[in-house]
């Protein structure tokens, strides 16, 4: 059985002669049919290409040496993130009134 996935409408802007090239082209009631199905193929080419790129990026060791350092630089960042939400501000502020520093 074949699931109805629920629909969003969208309400787009286009230059009228590519609306009126989509009517002579695609038909009157098959626009939107149309969209979705470029829309789709786009969004897939693209996630293609950027495994395609992953794919590549891994292939070459020197890459994943560098994929590496910026990985562990990334969770090194979170991780001193979290600590800082969890302790208490040492930092001092102060505020300038007419260029004098007043606490």
């Amino acid at each position: 059985m074949k699931s109805i996935e629920p629909k969003q409408t969208l309400s787009i802007t286009l230059p009228t002669s590519l609306y009126q090239k989509l009517q002579q082209e695609i038909g009157k009631g098959k626009i939107s049919k149309f969209i979705k199905e470029t829309v789709e193929e786009k969004l897939t080419e693209k996630e293609d290409k950027l495994v395609q790129e992953y794919r590549e990026c891994y292939a070459n060791p020197r890459m994943t040496k560098e994929a590496k350092k910026w990985e562990k630089a990334e969770i090194e960042s979170w991780r001193n993130y979290e600590k800082s939400k969890s302790q208490p501000s040492k930092v001092k502020w102060s505020k300038k009134v007419n260029d004098r520093k007043v606490n």
